[in-house]
């Protein structure tokens, strides 16, 4: 699976890249210069054997290498489509911040974290981890799940990277829907568009 780390460089491409001032400083630990890269508008695409997995956007995205934990950081949030086998949409993923650690291969999304599948049942939380090796995400932190029948909530969460799969560890309550409720497939975020993408 490609990781940021590995797509920095092409994206830089991409977006419009800028040198801030005071980009480069001394870590103190180590002693040795830490550099910093910032890009606008990134697209960075995952793969896994040859199949496109995932695709994130963000604003702004700032890489951070040459530190024991090399680390992108995107401070204005990201928005996230996951695909399966044959490109078509089965989740949406949209937070305020994230912080990829390249090396672990692991992405964690922070402030306002929705989720929402196919099967129009969204995820509400403050923080979710993303592990690309696994392909699985998860959080210790309050969920709310809407599905179109019930509301359920509870501390933890487990789920596979798409969120078709999921359960919650520590179910706290449930309430029932009322027919005539807004489905959770009606938030604004998701595009009003074909959820299918084309290559």
């Amino acid at each position: 699976m490609r990781i940021f780390g590995v797509l920095f460089g092409v994206v830089l491409l991409w977006g419009a890249c800028s040198e801030k001032p005071g980009g480069s400083y001394r870590s103190k630990k180590t002693d040795s210069i830490a550099t910093r890269e910032t890009a606008e508008n990134v697209t960075i695409e995952y793969t896994d054997s040859g199949i496109l997995k995932a695709i994130v956007e963000s604003p702004v995205m700032i890489g951070v290498k040459n530190v024991r934990n090399p680390y992108i950081e995107m401070p204005k949030g990201i928005r996230a489509e996951f695909l399966d086998v044959k490109g078509n949409i089965e989740s949406y993923l949209l937070s305020e911040y994230g912080i990829s650690y390249t090396e672990q291969k692991r992405m964690v999304v922070r402030r306002n974290v929705r989720v929402l599948n196919m099967k129009c049942e969204k995820l509400e939380t403050e923080e979710l981890v993303w592990d690309q090796q696994k392909g699985r995400i998860y959080t210790d932190k309050f969920v709310k799940i809407t599905t179109p029948d019930q509301i359920i909530t509870g501390e933890g969460m487990e789920s596979d990277q798409t969120f078709s799969d999921w359960e919650i560890l520590n179910v706290n309550g449930t309430i029932n829907r009322k027919k005539n409720d807004t489905l959770p497939c009606d938030e604004p975020f998701v595009p009003r568009r074909s959820r299918t993408r084309r290559y």
